[in-house]
């Protein structure tokens, strides 16, 4: 899978200074990034995908070296991880200055900050932790939502807007598997994988390793008449309020 894309996700009640403050010095981070690990190749980063709702915002980088992308994006895990666990981050004085700036915005507001990738996730909170499990549990299990983004281009990945808690969930499948994503943007399905889950709420945050999409089928109107003749009924019968009295004096 092409590491092209970095996503940052900001939690809890996020103000628009709070998010155009972290997306600027996500700006200055990637292009300090650029010049340290590429000897100064510029690398151009697009907006993939924005959410309305909720401050999630996934960057593709351009470049006619895709391993120049690549190298960004390594350094943005790494980086992840640092912050994650308290660590030293191995990159210049500036970059590290950068990096803190980002995830500054954490308060009794914006609870903390998400570093994902095609690859890796990183949980920036308040308090460092070097265990991912402590702040993101894996499963094998099924989230269900709405399809809401399909990329057109060699992207491995699409956007499952969580029905339960109202989220975006990104979910990445492997090279090969294309043919699980047709015709689903729109529809309401099922996704089965690896599904990683915020260990304090169970709310589902990323999917890995897609294993299928089961598209739910929505009810016809007046289907509830279907029912009709399922339980057996004469005038004769006794009434449902003298059933539910009867079986509470039991």
């Amino acid at each position: 899978m092409a590491k092209e894309t970095i996503t940052l996700a900001l939690e809890g009640d996020v103000s628009l200074v709070e998010f155009a403050k972290a997306i600027s010095n996500l700006n200055l981070l990637l292009n300090q990034l650029s010049k340290e690990v590429n000897r100064d190749a510029d690398v151009e980063w697009i907006v993939d995908e924005l959410y309305a709702g909720s401050a999630v915002t996934t960057l593709r980088g351009v470049n006619g070296d895709l391993s120049s992308v690549e190298n960004v994006v390594n350094a943005y895990e790494n980086i992840g991880e640092s912050l994650q666990s308290g660590r030293n981050i191995n990159y210049s004085t500036i970059t590290q200055r950068y990096a803190r700036d980002l995830v500054s915005v954490i308060d009794n507001r914006v609870t903390f900050v998400r570093f994902e990738t095609p690859e890796k996730d990183f949980v920036i909170a308040s308090r460092p932790t070097k265990d991912i499990q402590e702040v993101i549990k894996y499963a094998w299990s099924s989230v269900k939502g709405t399809v809401e983004t399909l990329s057109h281009r060699k992207r491995l990945s699409f956007t499952l807007w969580d029905t339960l808690y109202d989220r975006p969930v990104s979910c990445y499948f492997k090279e090969g598997q294309e043919d699980i994503m047709r015709d689903t943007w729109g529809k309401k399905a099922v996704v089965s994988g690896r599904v990683g889950r915020r260990t304090e709420t169970g709310r589902p945050i990323v999917i890995r390793d897609v294993k299928q999409i089961r598209i739910v089928e929505g009810l016809e109107p007046g289907s509830y008449r279907k029912a009709r003749g399922v339980f057996p009924w004469t005038p004769d019968s006794e009434l449902p309020e003298d059933i539910i009295g009867r079986l509470r004096s039991a």
